[in-house]
């Protein structure tokens, strides 16, 4: 029994077009077109091979036939064996007698229990690309393909590639209306509608599609690692993990572990293989917070993992391999640290690609209001509670005062607010800026009060510490004092760290 007649392919063509315009979900699509296909040859087996993006590398997408599980496993290069080939040229071929031709992969058919006799085999192009290819190998009740299959391929190709055309097209779509969605969900918690903050979420709508590395640049508390995971939630890789790495709060001696990971045995007290965060953000996205606190041995290490996509754990020779996104947070002058010679400059520059500067809460007062609206909702949802207003005397003060901890501070200052009010209307006893120091509850210190100098010493110190989340050496340095001075300092103050 031959190739059904001329009329019969007809009607495989028809049908073939009728799948292609029934679904615009691209997996199920490929997967019956492929089927069909086999079906209308009456072959042994049938693929669909497409280019891995941004590679010389062939796999096979859609299979059918006894073998179509064992021969995925299988990669070509680009121009390797029959589809690798046609994938290059983009010319049809057919090899009517397969069995000693040189350009067929015996190796493969052979090992997937299907030995070629004769292939047929097309290329796939979309919108003038080459992307793949369409083989289909040894027909059953045949000796060979002829000229007349390789033009019922032809044909059969052009409206696969239609197909996944309007598949792409599709899935680019939904992808650009659930980023729109992702963003607006995620937008307001990144708030402010002055024209920096807008500048600031113009260039990230224009980014996140990208895997361009990012250096997110401000003072402590003005929202670095948020908008870090705002990138990473609005990017192709949302669905593979955000891995985050305080570079500042790990011991110098412990950072390459924490970065690269170990092997058992590394060293003393290494008693149990660890993964490092390379390896664990793997096609996902890894966050390195205060980079600028790095040793210059992490970040020649560092450097070589970033532009190699490659690295070692502690107490191996062995070479890994990953894929990730790097973005960087610091609250350092970096370019200063170069110059200085405190941070080397070839790695400045390779994370330098796209600078973002996230302003302090006091150069952009217009956006205080929203920020404070935001956190109301917020917490009162989260505590159950109605606060609605804010007393004029407290709102002034919330406006004018200069915010040191920037954003992060005035979330904790309105959740505490909003968690001691027992009506609607937050007033200044509610501030704890605005409370003396000494007295237990709602003895009140209005905006009229001259603060006394142990007051401004114990504010200025809180100041500090909240800048310098909580490390104390850091803190003592903006203070410019000894780190046994602050320690005497807020055992004084009755400071709570």
């Amino acid at each position: 029994m031959g190739l059904p007649t001329q009329s019969e392919r007809y009607r495989k063509l028809i049908e073939i077009s009728k799948i292609v315009n029934s679904t615009l979900e691209i997996d199920s699509l490929l997967d019956l077109v492929i089927e069909t296909i086999l079906s209308a040859f009456e072959a042994e087996g049938c693929s669909l091979v497409l280019r891995q993006p941004g590679t010389d590398e062939l796999y096979f997408r859609s299979t059918a036939g006894p073998a179509k599980e064992k021969i995925k496993k299988f990669r070509l290069k680009l121009g390797e064996g029959v589809a690798g080939k046609v994938a290059l040229d983009g010319k049809p071929l057919l090899i009517a007698d397969a069995r000693s031709d040189g350009r067929v992969r015996h190796d493969i058919s052979n090992d997937v229990g299907v030995p070629a006799r004769s292939i047929v085999c097309t290329p796939l192009s979309v919108d003038g690309k080459l992307v793949g290819s369409i083989e289909v190998i040894n027909p059953r009740s045949r000796a060979g393909f002829d000229g007349d299959d390789l033009e019922f391929l032809c044909a059969v190709s052009d409206s696969i590639a239609l197909a996944v055309r309007n598949a792409r097209l599709f899935t680019q779509v939904i992808s650009e209306k659930e980023t729109l969605s992702r963003l607006l969900k995620l937008q307001p918690t990144i708030v402010g509608n002055s024209e920096t903050m807008k500048n600031i979420f113009s260039l990230v709508n224009r980014i996140v599609k990208t895997d361009v590395t990012v250096l997110i640049t401000g003072e402590t508390g003005t929202g670095k690692n948020l908008l870090a995971r705002f990138i990473h939630e609005t990017s192709h890789r949302q669905h593979q993990l955000f891995v985050e790495v305080n570079c500042a709060a790990i011991p110098d001696t412990l950072i390459e572990s924490e970065l690269f990971g170990h092997e058992k045995g590394a060293f003393t007290g290494a008693s149990y293989l660890r993964k490092g965060k390379f390896e664990l953000a793997d096609n996902g996205t890894l966050c390195l917070d205060e980079i600028g606190d790095l040793t210059p041995r992490a970040q020649a290490k560092l450097l070589r993992a970033i532009e190699e996509q490659r690295f070692e754990r502690i107490g191996s020779n062995t070479t890994l391999t990953t894929d990730v996104r790097i973005l960087v947070t610091t609250n350092r002058d970096l370019s200063q640290c170069v110059r200085e010679g405190q941070f080397r400059d070839d790695l400045y520059y390779r994370l330098n690609q796209i600078q973002l500067h996230l302003p302090p809460l006091r150069t952009r007062r217009e956006d205080i209001m929203q920020l404070i609206e935001h956190y109301l909702d917020k917490y009162n949802q989260e505590f159950e509670k109605s606060v609605k207003a804010i007393s004029t005397p407290a709102k002034n003060f919330l406006l004018d005062y200069d915010w040191p901890g920037n954003v992060r501070e005035l979330k904790n200052m309105i959740k505490r607010a909003v968690l001691l009010c027992d009506d609607d209307e937050i007033k200044c006893e509610h501030l704890p800026l605005l409370t003396r120091p000494g007295r237990e509850k709602e003895t009140v210190a209005g905006p009229e009060k001259f603060p006394s100098l142990d007051e401004l010493e114990k504010l200025h110190i809180i100041s500090a510490l909240q800048r310098a989340e909580g490390m104390k050496k850091k803190a003592a340095e903006l203070l410019g004092i000894s780190r046994s001075t602050l320690d005497r300092k807020i055992e004084v103050h009755k400071i709570a760290l």
